[in-house]
């Protein structure tokens, strides 16, 4: 009964009336139980498609500014991380609208 309940019937009533109706004919004895009830499996949520390569961008970009601090120049810097060239990497932020300065954390020095 609870795996009755517990299925989504998306069918409603006539599907709940079939799927009795076809245990009741395969069945194998008086009384009806789990085995004889052959439930249809639920559909599952569709997979989300792919990201878009400017969401993409964008959250590489700025994981990279908040992981480096707002800093875009020199090894430790943003650019290097994700292998761009710093002016590369400041035209694609002048693109987003991104700006370095909100990654800076309070205390450290303006990079």
């Amino acid at each position: 009964m609870s795996r009755l309940r517990q299925h989504p019937w998306p069918g409603n009533v006539r599907e709940l009336a079939n799927v009795l109706e076809s245990a009741m004919i395969l069945g194998r004895g008086d009384i009806l139980g789990p085995a004889d009830v052959l439930l249809a499996p639920t559909a599952s949520a569709p997979a989300p498609g792919p990201e878009r390569l400017a969401d993409a961008t964008r959250r590489c970009i700025t994981t990279a500014l908040a992981a480096c601090h707002g800093k875009i120049y020199g090894p430790d810097g943003a650019a290097a991380v994700l292998g761009l060239n710093p002016a590369t990497l400041q035209s694609k932020l002048r693109v987003l609208g991104l700006d370095r300065l909100q990654f800076i954390r309070e205390g450290d020095p303006e990079p």
